[in-house]
């Protein structure tokens, strides 16, 4: 028992949380499916925990059928796991397939984008993009963490 829950809680803290950049409307709404996601989860979590305690207080008529409450949780959290790892790789790969496009353009106009980020730095538009990118980042990552 001890095995499936270290094993349930080493699952859901697998990876951080990292978007693809996306038009506003789309982040709000992935913002808000995460919290809701991440709510459910803490409540299972709860349950979990809960039952495991009543299970070792119960007399042993009652501990079978507080075990398959606990399968059931388990099994609707193990589910809900599965299915946000495979949402996060879903969405890992199309950020991977836009870094490649990104790439792939960049490397059709390799002299003009060298030129641009020479004149950049000269301009001192360099320290501007890097400074508004990492805001952009950091307003990203405080919303995952709500």
């Amino acid at each position: 028992m001890k095995k499936i829950l270290i094993l349930l809680l080493c699952i859901g803290m697998l990876g951080s949380l990292s978007y693809a950049k996306k038009p506003q409307g789309q982040a709000d709404k992935q913002v808000t499916v995460a919290n809701t996601e991440k709510s459910s989860f803490m409540a299972r979590r709860k349950q979990i925990k809960q039952l495991i305690k009543k299970y070792k207080k119960a007399p042993a008529n009652e501990k079978p059928a507080i075990k398959a409450e606990l399968t059931q949780v388990v099994s609707v959290h193990v589910d809900a796991q599965l299915a946000y790892m495979k949402e996060r790789i879903a969405a890992e790969r199309a950020n991977l397939d836009n870094w490649e496009k990104k790439i792939q353009e960049d490397e059709k106009n390799l002299e003009a984008v060298k030129a641009q980020r020479v004149d950049d730095l000269l301009s001192g538009e360099a320290k501007k993009k890097q400074k508004a990118a990492k805001k952009a980042w950091k307003k990203q990552m405080k919303a995952v963490k709500k």
